[in-house]
């Protein structure tokens, strides 16, 4: 099973940014990077030309590099932006992370990976996006384990690598509003990039007090920290080829490196939490998804190996249909 340190979705600046990959390239224990914005258009600090250049600085390490694309299109500039990446990605022999419905079209003949807001509900879905150039696919985080392995099982014949998102904060919405600009009265157009003060979003709490939601600028996130490191026997078990993990801003060359250990059997499932804990101790984590329950709910149970073939083949494709 491959690791994948997935787009970086907070506003640190492009030397930040620079700095942080060439980290996880040359540091760290991860098989896959995905670099370019993904929330935010006018947080696009590195061009096309200089995300080339990045890639090509980052490939020596060995490491697979995906170009990441915007979650929610919304101009003619940020189309254009999409058209002349996935050009770039083509001549050079680079694949495309689309997360919009019109980088798909866009990309469409090229390799492309179907990233999490690509809505890849069921079978049918998934094996549209392998006829038109997707050689990979992020489920939506949402997705019940059930519902994963039903996908998985009737896979489509082109060759697919199926991803899960298995730690940090849960990416579940994008708006054309940008929510953190208007906690502080400020329009979206003159934002002053106040995400950047909050390079792990801003927390959102209830009226008494409780956390909540994280705000990103457009995007809302989950408080609790998604985390599947106990899981990784059931998730091998039902086919999951590469588990990702969202940048945070600190920590994530220790974090990879546990996760590392723990796909190769060098720790234990609650040995892996342990070691997670102790480099964030004040950190909350869910997992209610993978389990059909509630997001912020956390199952503390650790998962046991669940026997697929024994559940019937109607209950599975009413996992899958279920939001159709």
């Amino acid at each position: 099973m491959k690791i994948a340190i997935g787009p970086v979705l907070f506003e640190w600046g492009k030397k930040e940014l620079r700095r942080f990959y060439h980290q996880m390239a040359y540091e760290s224990a991860a098989d896959i990077l995905y670099i370019g914005e993904v929330v935010c258009g006018r947080r696009s600090h590195l061009t096309v030309p200089e995300l080339l250049q990045l890639a090509q600085e980052l490939q020596p390490s060995g490491k697979e590099i995906v170009f990441s694309t915007f979650g929610l299109v919304m101009n003619d500039e940020e189309q254009l932006f999409i058209r002349q990446l996935v050009t770039m990605a083509q001549q050079h022999g680079l694949m495309v992370e689309v997360n919009d419905m019109a980088g798909l079209a866009i990309g469409e003949g090229s390799d492309m990976v179907a990233g999490p807001h690509i809505n890849s509900y069921n079978p049918e879905t998934i094996a549209f996006l392998a006829t038109v150039g997707v050689r990979r696919v992020v489920f939506p985080v949402e997705l019940s384990r059930d519902m994963i392995a039903a996908i998985i099982r009737k896979r489509p014949p082109q060759p697919l690598e199926y991803e899960l998102f298995a730690w940090g904060r849960l990416p579940l919405s994008l708006s054309a509003r940008c929510y953190t600009a208007r906690a502080f009265q400020l329009s979206k157009a003159n934002c002053q990039y106040r995400c950047g003060d909050y390079p792990d979003g801003l927390p959102l709490h209830t009226q008494t007090g409780e956390p909540f939601l994280t705000i990103n600028g457009v995007q809302m996130m989950s408080d609790a920290t998604f985390n599947l490191i106990r899981e990784i026997e059931l998730l091998q078990q039902i086919g999951v080829d590469v588990v990702r993990l969202s940048p945070q801003s600190q920590g994530m060359l220790e974090r990879t490196a546990v996760w590392r250990q723990r796909l190769d059997g060098q720790l234990s499932a609650i040995d892996g939490q342990a070691a997670l804990t102790r480099l964030d101790a004040t950190a909350s984590y869910c997992n209610g998804y993978f389990y059909g329950q509630a997001g912020l709910d956390l199952v503390e149970a650790v998962a046991t190996v669940v026997a697929m073939e024994h559940d019937s083949t109607e209950n599975l494709e009413e996992c899958c249909h279920a939001d159709r």
